[in-house]
């Protein structure tokens, strides 16, 4: 029993580390929206470079899927290292629109197959009775970065240092090549268990409670996204955007490291709704009193419902589909997933530009709060307590 235990934290830091150095790759660009508009390019245009990251991890979701299949884990996870500081150098070095969503969107597809294969490879191994709280302990590792450095990348910021600031992109990559080797060393399904044959796209998508599942993910993602604009919003009212940062990943991480007996054990079909719910309340309190302390507690209370909505809806996936599909459902729902935030960056800078950024925030909070309330009562309710009569 010790032993099995020592082999069950040796996977879970095996999982744990990789996401967090290829998210850091990707968030210490949260508040590069302000880089950007530093050398002189329009709203619209920073809106573009920023979502072009996430067009690109669109794109790259059915690649990570098939490299997956087809070569495995470590070389997956190598290659898309080795893209990603392509990318990153690219960023280091680039001040004219071309090269910047070069360099975005080369760091983007490493972000998408880096992760599409951790995940992927985790929803193959985890057993169903660990899924929930393995899931939270492991995407844990996504909100950490916000805390850590993010922060410090606006700390290099604010005292001018630049060149420090973009340097921390390859160098994350660096470590996720590291990373990846060492994981490729990790025990995999034998191929004796392995499916002889994946599913298909078209089985997956006459998988009804996996549409349902992904209309709710895009929605979440919708709000979710808005930690990219925020500190450009932060910027316009002399708010300091760490408040924001810090305080929402302290939150994420709390739920997903002390709640996760809770998360492993809850009907996570009619909870993942209201988590998305609470994110969108906060967004609302943030664009209505753009004050330090409600950055800390709204985002506090924004922490906590994406600290519960996205290991929720990674398990969900697992959950809903059998073995044999989740290579291309995990790629697929964190395609839909992307989508919200290739689009939250677009609606962020034209919309701003119309109306300003708190009623843009104000209208994604609303719009996205309607939504979940009407898939609670129209989907997930009604699901859940179907399959608890039988």
């Amino acid at each position: 029993m010790k032993l099995k235990i020592t082999e069950n934290h040796r996977l879970l830091i095996s999982l744990f580390l990789p996401l967090y150095a290829i998210h850091c790759m990707e968030q210490i660009y949260f508040i590069y929206g302000t880089v950007v508009q530093g050398y002189g390019i329009s709203s619209e245009m920073t809106g573009w470079i920023l979502s072009s990251f996430f067009v690109a991890i669109m794109l790259a979701r059915p690649v990570g899927s098939w490299s997956l299949e087809n070569f495995g884990i470590r070389p997956t996870l190598v290659a898309a290292s080795v893209v990603g500081l392509v990318g990153c150098l690219i960023l280091y070095f680039a001040r004219d629109i071309p090269m910047l969503l070069l360099g975005r969107i080369l760091s983007g597809l490493s972000f998408g197959v880096f992760s599409i294969g951790i995940f992927s490879y985790q929803a193959l191994i985890v057993p169903e009775a660990m899924r929930g709280a393995t899931f939270s302990i492991v995407v844990s590792s996504g909100v950490l970065p916000t805390a850590t450095i993010t922060p410090l990348g606006e700390w290099l910021l604010i005292g001018g240092h630049l060149r420090l600031y973009l340097s921390l992109g390859p160098l994350m990559c660096v470590l996720c090549w590291i990373l990846g080797r060492r994981l490729g060393h990790v025990q995999t399904v034998s191929r004796d268990e392995e499916p002889q044959q994946w599913g298909s796209y078209s089985s997956l998508f006459q998988n009804r409670p996996f549409l349902v599942l992904s209309l709710t993910g895009i929605l979440v993602a919708l709000i979710d996204a808005t930690t990219v604009g925020m500190s450009m919003y932060a910027a316009e009212y002399g708010v300091i955007t760490s408040n924001f940062l810090v305080s929402s990943s302290l939150a994420a991480v709390s739920v997903r490291l002390f709640g996760s007996g809770v998360i492993n054990r809850a009907p996570r079909s009619i909870l993942i709704a209201p988590s998305g719910m609470l994110m969108a309340g906060a967004l609302c309190a943030i664009s209505l009193f753009p004050l330090n302390l409600t950055f800390l507690v709204a985002g506090a209370f924004f922490g906590a419902g994406i600290g519960a909505a996205f290991p929720m809806y990674l398990s969900l996936i697992s959950d809903t589909l059998p073995p044999s599909l989740r290579p291309k459902g995990n790629a697929c729902a964190l395609f839909i997933y992307d989508t919200g935030w290739f689009l939250t960056p677009l609606v962020v800078g034209y919309a701003s530009s119309l109306v300003g950024i708190a009623w843009t925030f104000r209208i994604l909070s609303l719009v996205s709060l309607g939504s979940l309330i009407a898939l609670q009562i129209t989907h997930w309710m009604p699901a859940y307590f179907r399959k608890k009569r039988l």
